[in-house]
């Protein structure tokens, strides 16, 4: 959270909930897990199986579920919410799946196709991957000053190796291989034995069980450091391979990491593609410049009450409406 939300989230009530219910939302998650692991370990915290379940008690009790299908058909709703979950971790199979098929709950679940079926993986999280090793060794100085060589930085304590490292762009992700090689850190291994990422057989499960499924660019790049044919084209692509693989007719997309830099060209192209494709984006409880454009906000946070921070969204709402940035503007 920024200052003014935090400062909002300390005034936010639970007993507001009820004045906001005349609307849709659309929260966002990860994973849900009940210990930590390596690859997100040192990227963001994640809520666990009970903090989950009861989210879902708040939304349930709060809204009606949405169905994916709504979207698909621009049904009108208020009062719903639908639950969005980006990355293809292993966890939307294996722990929220069953919990969502039990509730009778749908959801769309946005993937990297790379990353499926765990031959490759994120470079972010290989990124994590390497911190836990060092840290399991405590940061000795003389590696961090290797590694530091390899990827081009310098620092001056851990905590600002640990900042730097995380921060590698997506063009020095080649970088990062050679770090887990100087390392000895078998990165096939690792992906092979903790499958951290979802299966094409776990996909299609979930699909015959009612659950949707976007695209999320094939490797999941910070759209902004890419050239704009790039950027449309990871995003095609990721789009077309649902498509081809699973024989879906339908288009959903959410942008990795964030969707504020993307251009209303892009935007404008992507729909020239396909008129009925629904994008996602994290601005919160925005208005953007196209209805088929949904903007979400994250419910992550394990620290954070659940029906305070969405009290703390339309608060920000109606600061953003008063000093007037509730319209995203796109160039």
């Amino acid at each position: 959270m920024g200052i003014v939300k935090n400062i909002l989230y300390k005034s936010a009530s639970k007993s507001f909930l009820s004045a906001f219910k005349n609307q849709s939302i659309f929260p966002y998650y990860h994973l849900v897990k009940d210990k930590s692991v390596a690859h997100i370990e040192h990227l963001y915290e994640f809520k666990n199986t009970q903090q989950f379940s009861h989210d879902l008690e708040i939304l349930v009790g709060n809204y009606k579920a949405m169905h994916p299908k709504d979207l698909i058909e621009n049904q009108k709703s208020i009062n719903t919410f639908l639950l969005t979950f980006d990355d293809g971790l292993e966890e939307i199979y294996s722990v929220i799946f069953p919990i969502l098929k039990q509730k009778n709950i749908s959801a769309v679940f946005f993937i990297n196709p790379n990353f499926v079926d765990n031959t490759v993986g994120l470079y972010k999280h290989y990124i994590s991957i390497i911190i836990t090793h060092l840290k399991k060794n405590h940061f000795p100085i003389e590696t961090l000053r290797q590694i530091s060589s390899i990827l081009n930085f310098t620092f001056d304590s851990t905590a600002d190796f640990k900042k730097k490292i995380i921060s590698i762009k997506y063009a020095d992700r080649e970088k990062v291989n050679e770090v887990l090689d100087y390392l000895n850190l078998d990165i096939e291994m690792y992906l092979q034995t903790e499958k951290p990422y979802i299966s094409k057989s776990q996909i299609q499960e979930m699909m015959d069980a009612g659950f949707y499924f976007g695209g999320h660019t094939m490797d999941h790049p910070p759209l902004h450091q890419l050239s704009h044919e790039e950027q449309k084209k990871e995003i095609i692509d990721s789009i077309q391979w649902l498509k081809q693989n699973f024989g879906i007719k339908y288009s959903f997309f959410a942008f990795p990491f964030s969707d504020k830099l993307i251009s209303k060209k892009l935007l404008q192209e992507l729909f020239e593609f396909d008129k009925d494709l629904k994008v996602f984006g994290n601005s919160g409880l925005k208005k953007d410049i196209d209805q088929r454009i949904i903007q979400r906000f994250s419910l992550e946070n394990p620290h954070k009450d659940t029906e305070r921070q969405i009290v703390t969204e339309n608060l920000y709402k109606s600061f953003n409406k008063l000093i007037g940035t509730y319209n995203i503007k796109r160039t």
